[in-house]
This record gives C-alpha cells, structure tokens and sequence, in this order.
C-alpha cells in the first residue's frame, strides 16, 4: 500500500472523492462511511475495503480482482453488471442484496458474514466458500452449489428448492430445510442432529 490510500480520517467522505479514477491496483480504503455512492465503470485489482459503510450504493459495470472486504456493511447494495473474481467478504453485512444481478462466472467466498434477505435464485455457485454466516431468508432456488463449503453457517428460512447441493460440505450447518425429493443432496455432507430434518418430508418419527 502506497500514500495514495485512503484511511480513517476519511470517514463521512463523498464517494466523488473518494473514487475519482477508473483503476485502482493495491489500494487500501479503510473506515469510509461512503454517501450517495453511485459508481460506474471502475476497476479494482488487489484492492482492501476495510470497516467500510456503503448501504444502498449502486455499482454498475464495475470490476472487483483480487480484492477482500472486511468488516464492511455492503448491505442493500445494487451491483449491476459487476464482475467479481477472487473476492472474499469476510464479517462483513451484506443484507438485502440481489447477486443475480452480477455478471458470470464468479469466484467469491464468504467467512463470518451475515447475508440475510439476499437473492441467489438460479446461479452457479459451484465450490463458494460460506463459512460461518448467517444466511437466514436466502433465495438459493435451482442454484448450483455442488462442491460448495457451507459449514457452520444457519440457513434459517432459506429456500434450497431445485438446488444441487452434490458433494456440498453442511457440516455443523444449522437450520437448514433441503427436500431430498427436490434437490440433489447425493454426496454432500451432514452433522447431527441437523441431518434428521431431511426426513421432514417424508413425516417421519424418530425415538
């Protein structure tokens, strides 16, 4: 990181200042409570957003390579037509977001992160990393999450429909409802007692 970043004493900063380039490479923008932003066509590479504030901003066309979140709230934002790969959020909030809106193929991972009220209807996530959140009223319905790694997350009130969770890891995963009878589960994994839930559908009773 260089003079050119951008730290604490930038907090309340306009987001016009803050990002007045198209590229950034290696930057660090840590503790920016961002207002009104509305961003267009920038590019981050090896980028640190840390303890950053960005609730209801809108990203368009923008690409994000290499870049990690920390400790951010990205909750309510709009991402259309963004590009994100390798990019990691990690404790981050990010309530309320529509990722299908996001442009294809991803590569992001998720460590510790609350993602409630969120929208992955229909995508590929093959091999996502989702470790440790709170992912409570989520929209996985027909997504793709085979070889995915879901441990230790809650999955209270999300909707699995159509998935295919093959070879996905819900290890210590809890509050989850998964009909076998509609979405692929061959291979993933379980931990008790959470995995009885899956005989729900069938109105089983266990002694």
């Amino acid at each position: 990181m260089d003079e050119q970043n951008l730290s604490a004493d930038r907090k309340g900063a306009n987001a016009k200042e803050t990002f007045m380039e198209n590229y950034y490479e290696e930057k660090e923008f840590s503790s920016l409570a961002l207002q009104d932003l509305d961003l267009t066509d920038v590019e981050f590479f090896k980028c640190e957003f840390k303890s950053i504030i960005m609730i209801k901003g809108k990203l368009s066309a923008c690409r994000f390579e290499n870049c990690t979140f920390i400790s951010s709230d990205l909750s309510l934002l709009s991402i259309q037509d963004c590009s994100f790969t390798d990019v990691e959020f990690v404790n981050c909030k990010l309530l309320g977001i529509d990722w299908t809106k996001i442009c294809l193929p991803i590569k992001i991972g998720f460590a510790g992160c609350k993602m409630n009220d969120s929208v992955f209807y229909g995508m590929d996530l093959r091999n996502i990393q989702m470790v440790s959140c709170e992912v409570r009223n989520v929209d996985f319905e027909k997504c793709n999450l085979s070889k995915s790694n879901l441990k230790s997350s809650d999955f209270l009130n999300s909707t699995f429909a159509g998935a295919n969770l093959s070879f996905a890891d819900l290890s210590d995963a809890k509050n989850y409802s998964i009909n076998p009878t509609q979405s692929n589960i061959k291979k993933a994994k379980f931990s008790l007692p959470e995995v009885l839930t899956l005989l729900d559908t069938w109105g089983i009773q266990i002694d």
